[in-house]
């Protein structure tokens, strides 16, 4: 690895990869993406992976130069035979509330996992239509898994997602050094699943803090009982409009939203210009506490940066395609 300037100490990363497997030119070398590694494949051709690290909340990207496979055929490849250790199965028992709601157990019947995040001593497994699962996987002699609702108004009734998009909605972050779980909802007042909002419509976003009102977090046996929602804030947008022109915060719908990790109470959401083939899509931070608008900064281009920016055409494609078909999902 290059030596490097210090980096940011978070980053948002984009999900999508930038393959540029054939094209020396467009992969991007140390001043773009200092951070970087290579290495060789079990048939010998060489790879690189390379981090363009951005300050939040610009993105950060994961470039990625890698060789076609090996022109040989399946039952050829080279198998890695691992020793020095053994697998434990162990059956667990997901621990509920003390409050022994009845509907938990349909919650998770129905479990569909979107996000999984580190918090304390848990792996933390969430489904954003239900709750989280706090695994504490180090406990001995057995791991202990508990089972904490969501702050939601209402749950659903089955696992049909057709008609929601929880996950575009709602998002868990993890502030102050790894203390401090935090989960925002954007609730939709038209309805919609997904898409621009209805006119005269509008939404509320509401933020709360996991806290943990016993030593062990409830995980010693009483489930999520040791731990309990706290409501930091809910701001409409009504209120959010009259704080901010348009120009700084258009009056449609936020989504994906993220607490930044060394100021919690500012919130990167993703604004997207809706009706169009390829969308233009910003990234709005929100300081919640004065409700004003810290920044409001391109992330895709839409038309023009298929035009303009020959760097951002897989990725405008990309998420161009993947919301065009949400909605054909919605509709279907």
């Amino acid at each position: 690895m290059s030596a490097a300037a210090l980096p940011a100490s978070w980053v948002l990363l984009e999900p999508f990869v930038f393959r540029r497997d054939d094209d020396d030119d467009s992969f991007p070398d140390e001043t773009k993406a200092p951070v970087r590694a290579s290495g060789t494949t079990s048939w010998g051709a060489p790879f690189t992976i390379a981090f363009s690290l951005a300050d939040p909340p610009r993105i950060s990207r994961l470039y990625a130069q890698l060789p076609a496979s090996a022109d040989s055929s399946p039952g050829d490849h080279d198998q890695l035979v691992g020793g020095g250790g053994r697998w434990k199965n162990m059956r667990l028992d997901i621990l509920c509330s003390d409050t022994d709601n009845p509907d938990d157990d349909d919650l998770l019947y129905f479990w569909d996992t979107d996000a999984v995040v580190p918090f304390r001593q848990w792996l933390c497994w969430i489904d954003y239509y239900r709750g989280i699962l706090f695994c504490d996987v180090f406990r001995d002699p057995t791991p202990t898994v508990s089972f904490l609702r969501l702050p939601l108004d209402e749950f659903p009734s089955d696992n049909i997602r057709i008609n929601t998009r929880s996950s575009f909605y709602r998002g868990v972050s993890v502030v102050n050094h790894g203390r401090e779980l935090k989960f925002v909802n954007v609730a939709r007042h038209d309805g919609i699943p997904i898409g621009a909002l209805k006119p005269g419509t509008g939404f509320t976003i509401t933020c709360h803090t996991l806290l943990l009102v016993s030593e062990d977090g409830g995980g010693g046996g009483g489930g999520g009982g040791g731990m309990e929602w706290e409501e930091d804030y809910r701001v409409t947008s009504d209120e959010l409009w009259d704080a901010n022109p348009p120009e700084h915060l258009p009056r449609d719908i936020l989504m994906y939203p993220q607490v930044d990790i060394d100021r919690p109470h500012v919130v990167h959401f993703l604004y997207i210009e809706w009706g169009y083939a390829k969308k233009k899509m910003w990234v709005v931070s929100i300081d919640m506490s004065t409700k004003v608008v810290e920044s409001f900064s391109l992330y895709i281009n839409g038309w023009e940066g298929l035009l303009l920016h020959a760097d951002d055409r897989d990725l405008i494609e990309h998420k161009s395609l993947a919301y065009m078909m949400m909605k054909i999902d919605n509709l279907t």
